[in-house]
Order: structure tokens, then C-alpha cells, then sequence
């Protein structure tokens, strides 16, 4: 514990949705639990003296969804660019809500390119060196396939918690559409979804999925959407607010 002008500060961990996160225990004179995040996503919990650190870790639980949220706008923020990608070394690429780093290999035993998530990296090993183009190509391959797989374990779960039996499920690369829904129950789905936050991704199945109950934006709508997905209205907001850097170009 240390100590600054009064203040004592303790740096903590804890894990809030798979990802260990740190923090900061500032202890004040205040009377209630204060959490802010720095534009560098840096975690700060300011908090009574006589709050235990249980008590302090259960509110961080019960806001890991705003903290997650946020966090994910933070790197999604550092992962945008003001002109297209150049794919080279050191650039950012979200998968799942966080910002990894492309990192280029050569292996010239490759017969094509292969691409693999390292712990803070996406690496792509390849025999020659490729044309933009070519690299985009062959991320947009891997993501779309990584949404697959994501979507096959995902949707089921939440059909049968919705009540409702999908039709075709087509997987396609839209500009502005993050999903859609047919009136005989079909349903499409953007593959940049899986650069977003797995809570945001899961959002999007379950607006879609509801729609198979309800073909609109109606009251009952929403109601049975904030069901499954109580914190709907924080997904939707990030979507509108950072949809747009949820790009390989």
C-alpha cells in the first residue's frame, strides 16, 4: 500500500469477462465507490476507508459490462486510422473487443499464408512477401472463419433460450448492417461483428433472433431482447459509437 498526500493506493487485479485487468485502490474520505477509466484505459477505484475489497470487487463484477465496454471503445479508438491500412508491422487490428498487432513471419516452407492470435499479436506466417491486397484477403479469410465458429456455438445456445428455430444462417460483409432478419425466420449476420466485444457480438444474435418473434422495434420488442441481454442499450450504444472502426480497411 502506498501513500500519497493523504491518500492510500493499492494496485489489484481481477478477472471481468476472461480478461485480468488492473486496477487502482485509491482510499479516500469519500462516502461512496467511485470507478474511472483514463483515456489510456487505466482503472481507477476510489472508495471509503471502511469498504473491504470484497465488497469493492463485487461492484467491479456488477459493472463489468460498463467496464468492458468502455475499455473495448478505448482500443478500438487506438486501433482506427485516419487512412487506409497499410498492413505492415505494428498495426492495430480488434478481435474480440481488444487491439492486437499484426506481426508479419516468414516461413518459406508455407505453401500459403497462415494466421494465428498470438497473446498480444496477430501474426500472419508467410512464404514471400504480399501485396496489401493479398494480406487483406487473407485476414478477411480468418476472421470470417473465426466468426463461424463463434457464431456456431453461440447461436444455438441462445435459439433455444429465445424459443425459436433459425432458418438459414448466412454469413456476409455489409457496410452498414450488422444482422438482418426475413420474415420466414432467415438470418444474416456481419462478419466484422467479431472484432467487437463478445458482449456487443452477442447482442447483435439476440436482437436478430428476436426478430423471429417480433419482425419490429416494437415495445415488446426490446422487452424480450432486455431480457436475454439486460444491458442491450450499452451494446447498441457502442456499435453507433465505434461500428465504424470494425474494418480491414
Amino acid at each position: 500500500m502506498k501513500t500519497y498526500a493523504g491518500n492510500q493506493f493499492k494496485e489489484l487485479k481481477i478477472v471481468l469477462g476472461g480478461r485480468e485487468l488492473k486496477y487502482t485502490l485509491k482510499r479516500t474520505g469519500r462516502r461512496s465507490i467511485g470507478i474511472s477509466i483514463d483515456k489510456n484505459g487505466a482503472i481507477t477505484v476510489a472508495g471509503p476507508y471502511r469498504v473491504s475489497e470484497t465488497t469493492i470487487r463485487e461492484l467491479l463484477e456488477k459493472k463489468a459490462s460498463w467496464i468492458l465496454d468502455k475499455l473495448s471503445a478505448i482500443e478500438a479508438q487506438a486501433a482506427g486510422s485516419d487512412g487506409p491500412r497499410a498492413f505492415i508491422d505494428g498495426e492495430g487490428y480488434l478481435y474480440m473487443g481488444r487491439v492486437y498487432k499484426l506481426k508479419l513471419i516468414e516461413d518459406r516452407l508455407l505453401k500459403r499464408p497462415v494466421v494465428r492470435l498470438g497473446e498480444n499479436s496477430l501474426e500472419v506466417y508467410h512464404k514471400v512477401p504480399e501485396k496489401p491486397e493479398e494480406l487483406r484477403a487473407v485476414l478477411r479469410e480468418w476472421y470470417v472463419a473465426q466468426f463461424a465458429k463463434k457464431l456456431e456455438g453461440r447461436l444455438p445456445a441462445y435459439s433455444q433460450q429465445i424459443g425459436v428455430s433459425p432458418g438459414r444462417v448466412t454469413i456476409r460483409e455489409q457496410k452498414t448492417r450488422w444482422g438482418s432478419c426475413s420474415s420466414s425466420g432467415n438470418l444474416n449476420f456481419n462478419w466484422k461483428l467479431v472484432m467487437a466485444p463478445v458482449e456487443v457480438m452477442d447482442y447483435v444474435i439476440v436482437h436478430e433472433l428476436c426478430h423471429m418473434k417480433e419482425l419490429n422495434h416494437s415495445s415488446n420488442f426490446w422487452a424480450l431482447v432486455g431480457k436475454v441481454c439486460p444491458d442491450y442499450k450499452n451494446h447498441r450504444k457502442w456499435l453507433k459509437e465505434n461500428g465504424n472502426k470494425l474494418t480491414l480497411d
